[in-house]
């Protein structure tokens, strides 16, 4: 952080200083709207600071109620209306939390006038759509049970999106019965306490043929599980996958970190341990911590987690909850990594995320064990098709972040460095130019001329944040991003809206009030996880938050936030050996480790590290993407997926629904193999579409390009010569 607190002053006085405040009595100027939020769109958070702001400084009297509102389907919301003379802007806060998934019109009349009396002379009106519910899917042959007391149980839902997996749909606990179960081939049941008919039903249905993964399983589901309890639980352990033989073939044959309570089981006869619990990197117990077994005659399974996987992977990515807005590292701003760092002075603990590990990604890995054994479980009842994580299929992206602390010339430097470095003729659409997000203070040399040349080309421009390096709390924070985003709308006007972020000395105070307010005011991807000190992670480049992944943050009680967390992995001045500590994180995800990602970088002009980023990249085929393009390719691919999927033993078919946004780079993954048959031929709408073969984590996929239509996949015994071979 050498240079984070280049410019401050200047930027502090950018911030504090509002045109149009004190306006003369004798203005005969008439007010207008000079902007609204949020605009027409369909991602709009259920608490949305709804604002208009005016030209000029309104008289607070002159706006209320009667004359901003709101209504949903015709019908008037109850909301307040208060006035933020620094701003210039009226903010409409609805009484009661908004509908998922329902549009909205706010209704400005005539009449709001400054204090000479100069009066807004006509009204207007604009709507904005709400987002569809986090826990939401597509339907398909998978049902997520979850429980509203137990918002843990909804995150499911974002790891299978992450993994690809759209085609599912969730369901409470209390809504469950035997004829719904019936509807799914797999189902996966969260962390919760089931009654005795509620077990019995899991049981019949298990007898039946389903197959159920269960969670941290309530005990009355052990003799279905095939376990015998001992009453007991491990909390903070490591658990070591079986990599001899699937599920788990491909996945780290390390002891990897989960977090929270794992409940201890000994196996009964005719149940596989998939993997074993540690009590530390080398100490093995006799407790499973994955396992899977047949249950009766009808083909179905039961396999459990004996940890809560999604509760695990949240703290592995955020940190630890009881470390929240505590000072560890002996630096007096709390950022993100004091959420895992564990040496402070006085309270010695080990790292929360184990340092001898650091460079697998250890939720990921836990995830895409997850998906594994679903493959595993459905073998000859029904491939299931997934999407690949990113564009075509890129295997590591490096996000271009910079943090521009007022600089004449640092952004328009960089992003024409990479404009001259980027392949001739190429596509920003298609991620083969080289684009980058820069993040600045009002300060900086750039021209509101200069910025929308910029934008116009692809490249990604918003405000540096700035707390003033201090520890703020919610509703300050809020008011911090209210008016920063302001004195940047008032110098780039027409720049678009920012949507990604990263505060100045990365401050953070405590678990998710920042993503909590990134999210009122549209920022949707957050890069505040920040790799760094240099003391403290001693050169060994890797996952702070064991994860490469874009993935929505969740509160304490695990209620998801419409924000993605994406890690800052590579940090310029985190002390590490550069650019081999690039180059290493690269061809961890390129090579045969799998170690997938969208790495976020730093840097900020006080040395050539984005040039360094550039060479790396360039050299290994991997894209250079701005954050705006990489929150624009994880909602559309979000918004992707397949629908009215079918087996008949020999052929699968299934709709396919893509994004306009995803272009041609969306791509499909299908198991290659399944009950002893090998996939042979791919159509969408009667026509051929060529495909590969791949392995990902153990498993042979079928990779194919994917775009609206209907798809057949045909198998039968044949044997695939070559699987790398395309066709």
């Amino acid at each position: 952080m050498t240079t984070m607190r280049k410019g401050l002053a200047l930027i502090a006085a950018a911030t504090l200083t509002t045109t149009g405040l004190g306006a003369d009595s004798r203005d005969e100027t008439t007010p207008t709207v000079a902007q609204v939020a949020p605009v027409a769109d369909r991602n709009v958070d259920l608490g949305a600071a709804i604002t208009v702001t005016f030209s000029e400084d309104i008289d607070p009297v002159t706006i209320d109620g009667s004359s901003l509102r709101l209504s949903g389907a015709g019908v008037a919301i109850e909301a307040s209306v208060s006035y933020d003379r620094r701003t210039r802007s009226a903010v409409l806060t609805p009484i009661k939390s908004l509908a998922s998934d329902t549009t909205y019109t706010v209704s400005l009349a005539a009449g709001a006038g400054d204090r000479s009396g100069n009066r807004l002379t006509t009204g207007q009106s604009w709507s904005f759509t709400t987002r569809r519910d986090l826990e939401r899917g597509f339907g398909g042959p998978i049902l997520i049970i979850d429980s509203g007391a137990l918002p843990f149980s909804k995150y499911y839902s974002e790891i299978l999106r992450a993994e690809g997996i759209g085609s599912f749909e969730s369901v409470d606990l209390s809504h469950v019965n035997k004829e719904l179960l019936d509807r799914f081939d797999l189902v996966l049941l969260g962390e919760m306490p089931l009654s005795e008919a509620q077990a019995a039903m899991f049981a019949g249905w298990v007898h039946t043929g389903g197959d159920l993964i269960a969670m941290r399983p309530d005990k009355k589901l052990a003799g279905l599980l095939g376990l015998s309890d001992q009453a007991a639980s491990l909390s903070e352990g490591y658990l070591l996958v079986d990599t001899a033989s699937a599920p788990g073939h491909g996945i780290v044959d390390e002891t990897v970190r989960y977090h929270g309570a794992a409940d201890l089981y000994r196996l009964k006869d005719g149940t596989t341990e998939v993997a074993r619990l540690y009590s530390s990197l080398s100490d093995a117990t006799a407790n499973p911590a994955i396992t899977v077994r047949t249950v009766g005659r009808a083909g179905g399974q039961a396999a459990a987690f004996t940890y809560d996987l999604a509760r695990s992977v949240v703290y592995t990515r955020q940190g630890n909850p009881a470390w929240a807005g505590d000072e560890r590292d002996g630096n007096p701003v709390i950022r993100p990594n004091d959420l895992f760092f564990g040496a402070k002075t006085g309270d010695r603990q080990p790292d929360w995320n184990d340092f001898d590990r650091i460079a697998i990604p250890v939720a990921d890995e836990q995830q895409r064990l997850l998906v594994n054994l679903m493959n595993f479980m459905l073998e000859g009842k029904s491939p299931l098709p997934r999407l690949w994580y990113f564009p075509k299929e890129y295997k590591a992206v490096l996000v271009m972040a910079a943090d521009d602390h007022g600089t004449l010339s640092g952004t328009e430097d960089s992003f024409d460095h990479l404009r001259a470095s980027e392949p001739k003729g190429c596509s920003v659409a298609e991620w083969e130019c080289y684009r980058a997000t820069s993040w600045i203070f009002n300060s900086v040399g750039l021209s509101a001329k200069e910025a929308n040349a910029y934008a116009a080309e692809g490249f990604d421009i918003g405000v540096h944040l700035n707390t003033g390096c201090g520890n703020v709390g919610a509703t300050d924070l809020a008011g911090i991003f209210r008016r920063e985003l302001y004195a940047f709308r008032s110098k780039y006007p027409d720049l678009p809206l920012q949507t990604g972020s990263r505060t100045h000395c990365i401050a953070w105070s405590d678990w998710v009030s920042t993503p909590k307010v990134e999210a009122r005011y549209g920022v949707r991807m957050d890069l505040n996880y920040y790799y760094w000190p240099g003391a403290w992670i001693k050169d060994r480049p890797g996952f702070m938050t064991g994860s490469g992944l874009p993935m929505r943050f969740a509160d304490l009680d695990g209620s998801m936030i419409d924000v993605y967390q994406v890690a800052s992995h590579l940090v310029n001045e985190s002390g590490m050996s550069f650019p081999s500590a690039i180059e290493t994180q690269l061809d961890r995800a390129l090579g045969p480790q799998g170690y997938y990602g969208a790495f976020g970088t730093h840097y900020d002009f006080s040395d050539d590290f984005d040039r360094q980023l550039t060479t790396a990249a360039r050299a290994r085929g991997v894209p250079l993407v701005s954050v705006r393009q990489l929150l624009d390719w994880t909602d559309s691919r979000n918004n992707s997926g397949f629908a009215h999927i079918a087996w008949d033993g020999s052929s699968l078919t299934f709709e396919a629904f893509a994004d306009s946004r995803t272009g041609t780079m969306l791509r499909g993954m299908v198991p290659a193999r399944t009950a002893g048959k090998e996939i042979f031929a791919i159509s969408r709408d009667g026509q051929r579409v060529s495909y590969k073969t791949e392995t990902v984590k153990g498993v042979s996929y079928a990779m194919f390009p994917v775009a609206p239509g209907t798809y057949r996949l045909n198998y039968d015994l044949r044997q695939i010569s070559d699987a790398s071979t395309a066709r």
